[in-house]
């Protein structure tokens, strides 16, 4: 075997584990699009789900995460303002895998509790909302859902050319390891996967860890690096 063959061979489970969940979380976009555009007339002010739209949702959200070889959960987040007759409100349809069952979480039950729930601040969020465009932001430990390393893939929802929300996904860096790790110890050189600002997120070194920025990459390197990547590095 010679030493470009598990580089090729981890480039591509690199490609695949990126590409089933960018599929995933625009189709899952598309879909809650579809759902909440049904009964929206207008300017939009209020993306609050009705029963019908949250068990409409439920259904597409589970199926996706069925599907998924990857992520541990996913779901739909957005945010309605306060108005002169309702409070503000976050809403976080999340549901996400435990032994082998789709659980789903309820953080949306706790409006009170902002410092958890105020998710305008996080990049996941913040970013598809201000750009319009999807998102992948980690590794970053989640102290919210599962209190792991943790990448998010996060994908705009658009009513009317309208952000109302997001579909975010995520992918357990633990997760990743299981399947790249083999792979990355038949690497013979110090070799790391990173995201697409040089954070490691695994590595075949016992002494780099995860989330260590690599800051010996070069500015221009990162810039060559796909927005949702993760890529591959020998160092």
């Amino acid at each position: 075997m010679t030493q470009q063959t598990p580089i090729e061979e981890l480039q591509k489970l690199l490609e695949q584990v990126t590409q089933e969940t960018s599929t995933l979380a625009e189709l899952l976009a598309n879909k809650a699009s579809q759902i909440l555009a049904k009964d929206k007339t207008g300017k939009l002010k209020d993306i609050k789900l009705s029963t019908s739209e949250r068990k409409q949702l439920q259904q597409e959200i589970k199926l996706a995460l069925h599907q998924s070889q990857y992520s541990q959960g996913m779901g739909f987040a957005s945010y309605s303002p306060a108005t002169s007759t309702e409070q503000e409100y976050w809403t976080l349809e999340w549901w996400y895998k435990k032994e082998n069952q789709l659980q789903q979480a309820q953080l949306e039950n706790y409006q009170n509790a902002q410092r958890f729930l105020d998710f305008r601040t996080f990049e996941w969020f913040q970013q598809p909302a201000k750009n319009k465009q999807p998102c992948t932001y980690g590794p970053y430990v989640d102290y919210i859902c599962n209190g792991a390393y943790t990448i998010t893939m996060a994908h705009p929802v658009m009513i009317q050319d309208q952000f109302v929300g997001v579909i975010a996904i995520d992918v357990l860096v633990s997760a990743l390891e299981k399947v790249l790790l083999p792979k990355l110890k038949n690497i013979k050189q110090k070799a790391v996967i990173t995201n697409n600002i040089a954070r490691v997120i695994t590595s075949n070194d016992i002494s780099i860890r995860t989330g260590t920025l690599l800051k010996n990459l070069t500015h221009k390197s990162l810039n060559s690096l796909p927005s949702q990547s993760l890529q591959l590095v020998m160092i």
